[in-house]
């Protein structure tokens, strides 16, 4: 071979990955508007390895205050930021002079607290000490995902699970979707935990997540292709707009946690709520991780728009409800009430994603309320009729009292006596 063959082979080694990386960024940046909401802010972290929970709620609404750009009312920042919800005065307290049980709410990923403020309150009537965090990179703006770390996101929930440790004896995690991962995770991690209330962890995402981590380099170079959906995210209390970097991290997450349940082998008292019908997260990996706790405690209630099976430690709702215009339960609002005044029956802000945007009639039609179902947005539902993703559990009221006899089995001592 000669060297101008040798050189010619070089070449082309080196331009043709260059071109291919360069028509992939203009594919993955076509269609996307960016603005200012998707950058970074110039935020400060806070310092999870010391402080407190009360000055982690100062820092939170500074941060949510300085990095919004839809000059945020005070009611929106209340509802963004981490709280704090005491029980009455006369709930029960140990031996120590701290509350018997206590709880972390954990919202999922591109949320806020105030998808479980709902449910923090409903624990706080059970005399539960509760604090609702704000996980890292959430309630700013989405351009915060561009850089976000999911081991940022697990140092928030220990922070607060050792803070929940000075005011309770039994310690709760409550989480939603990855905030349910991060509980998982932490659990595994921290001998102290003595229950976990799941809703639809997620467990399992879909595969193609995985090459996530190679797209989001693309997205250096180029802007536009490191976002996989452009929207409007007039959501208010979660974004709408997602990186191809979040979901490599979501990914990450996901095999951090296994790995971990796989080393600890930790048999705790376990309430998951599930919809077969998640458009999101795996059911089944869900199903899989209860049937593989053997705690005589542990239950699951799924919600299934088809009859459904389980094992004696399953409780199967059907979700088809034709009297009040509801398919199937999504992956959404598992722990919100119909009543909530934004994601609820007539709450302000209406999921329609599924039908792209404004250019569209159907999203146009569904965004105004003119739906003609409630349900998760799979292919089955979308072909019944207009269809809204329903955002709340229209058998909320059923599932507190599902969650009321977990609670009454799940720790019969408490948690100074437990350990």
């Amino acid at each position: 071979m000669t060297t101008r063959a040798l050189r010619n082979i070089l070449l082309a080694l080196i331009l043709i990955p260059v071109l291919l990386y360069g028509a992939a960024g203009v594919l993955l940046s076509q269609g996307k508007t960016l603005g200012a909401r998707h950058e970074v802010p110039a935020t400060e972290s806070f310092d999870f390895s010391g402080g407190d929970f009360a000055g982690y709620v100062a820092h939170a609404r500074r941060t949510l205050q300085q990095a919004r750009l839809d000059e945020p009312s005070a009611e929106v920042i209340d509802n963004l930021a981490p709280f704090v919800l005491e029980p009455d005065a006369s709930c029960p307290r140990g031996a120590s002079g701290k509350f018997e049980k206590g709880a972390v709410l954990i919202h999922g990923l591109f949320d806020s607290p105030y998808s479980m403020r709902p449910f923090g309150e409903a624990l706080r009537a059970q005399c539960f000490y509760v604090l609702g965090l704000l996980l890292p990179d959430h309630g700013t703006r989405p351009g915060d995902f561009l850089d976000a770390r999911w081991e940022d996101w697990a140092d928030a929930t220990h922070f607060a699970a050792t803070q929940l440790a000075e005011h309770a004896d039994s310690l709760y995690l409550a989480g939603h979707s990855a905030g349910g991962t991060l509980s998982l995770l932490e659990a595994a991690r921290n001998p102290e935990i003595d229950a976990l209330i799941l809703f639809a962890p997620a467990l399992g995402i879909t595969p193609a997540a995985k090459y996530a981590r190679y797209v989001r380099l693309v997205g250096k170079v180029f802007n536009g292709a490191a976002w996989y959906e452009v929207r409007p995210d007039d959501a208010v209390y979660r974004y709408e707009s997602l990186t191809f970097h979040s979901a490599a991290e979501m990914f990450a997450l996901i095999g951090a946690t296994k790995e971990a349940l796989a080393e600890a082998q930790r048999d705790l008292p376990v309430f998951t709520v599930a919809s077969m019908q998640d458009n999101t997260v795996s059911a089944q990996e869900i199903l899989d991780y209860m049937e593989s706790n053997t705690h005589p405690a542990s239950h699951t209630l799924l919600y299934s728009q088809y009859p459904y099976r389980g094992d004696e430690r399953t409780e199967v709702v059907i979700s088809n409800a034709p009297v009040q215009r509801v398919l199937s339960v999504s992956h959404l609002g598992l722990m919100t009430p119909p009543s909530d005044p934004h994601y609820g029956r007539a709450g302000r802000y209406r999921n329609c994603g599924h039908y792209g945007d404004q250019e569209n009639p159907q999203y146009v039609q569904c965004k105004s309320g003119r739906r003609a179902f409630y349900g998760e947005a799979t292919a089955d539902n979308l072909a019944q009729g207009l269809l809204e993703r329903i955002a709340f559990n229209p058998f909320y009221d059923a599932m507190l009292e599902s969650m009321a006899d977990f609670l009454r089995s799940a720790v019969p001592v408490t948690g100074e006596e437990a350990r």
